[in-house]
């Protein structure tokens, strides 16, 4: 028997090794990634965090839409772990840009505007932590119909402070 949950297996796998080679000296992308300076350990730590979120959401967002049978126990595992992330998104972000890393995605925008980004972090962060309490409270079917709203949240401040890859 085929299993379902093989893709997002060999995601999370995937994840965790761009997490470790996020975290490692040198890691990240390299471009000055693996300087010895608080703009590449912030790059480093952010490139983490944001990993490790689209790590989380992908099967989160991979059941909502039914491309995967729900699992009650991945699936509130996941949204507790995004909130997790969320909750550390603005910390990678505390640098002064004119010494980011070139492989940076991060525009500079972001300093510039700094009350918005930690606004929309903070936002990202209430839509998790919304979803992670309707979860509790009534499981994946309680969850399932806030997800797009929380994917929202990321979306909306990629629009603004991502780099498009090009």
């Amino acid at each position: 028997m085929k299993n379902p949950y093989r893709k997002l297996m060999l995601l999370g796998a995937a994840a965790t090794l761009a997490f470790v080679g996020g975290c490692a000296p040198g890691g990240g992308g390299g471009g000055g990634a693996d300087e010895d300076t608080p703009e590449a350990a912030a790059f480093r730590f952010r490139q983490a965090v944001m990993r490790v979120a689209a790590a989380k959401m992908a099967p989160i967002g991979a059941m909502a839409r039914g491309e995967v049978p729900a699992d009650e126990a991945v699936f509130a595992k996941n949204v507790n772990d995004l909130v997790a992330a969320a909750g550390m998104i603005t910390e990678g972000f505390g640098a002064d840009v004119s010494n980011a890393p070139a492989a940076s995605a991060a525009l500079p925008e972001i300093w510039t505007n700094m009350d918005d980004f930690n606004e929309r972090a903070q936002n990202m962060l209430a839509g998790a932590q919304e979803l992670a309490n309707a979860v509790e409270s009534g499981g994946f079917a309680a969850g399932q119909g806030l997800v797009q709203g929380t994917a929202g949240n990321c979306g909306a401040c990629h629009r603004s402070y991502r780099q498009r890859d090009e």
